[in-house]
């Protein structure tokens, strides 16, 4: 999955990704890695191919840490490799 920052701004980004079957989106995220499971998240049960989530309420210029996890109608997880991404300046 090519699991990118776009459209970022001083407190929101929005992260892509796409997948090669329809599959969930969720995405881990905070400002330290490894990113984990007690990262903040945000998720779409929706079965989608092309993924885009919006993070809101980020802090401005700060490095934030992400990756993304996907899993298809039979339970099939994947998870995509963590990437880093900088918020704007106020």
């Amino acid at each position: 999955a090519d699991f990118a920052a776009t459209s970022t701004a001083t407190t929101t980004a929005t992260l892509i990704w796409n997948t090669n079957e329809p599959t969930t989106s969720k995405v881990l995220y905070g400002t330290t890695t490894p990113v984990t499971i007690t990262s903040l998240i945000v998720a779409n049960n929706t079965l989608l191919s092309a993924h885009s989530l919006a993070l809101s309420g980020l802090l401005a210029s700060t490095t934030y840490f992400a990756l993304a996890a996907s899993s298809d109608a039979a339970g099939n997880t994947a998870t995509s490799s963590e990437l880093s991404f900088t918020t704007l300046g106020e």
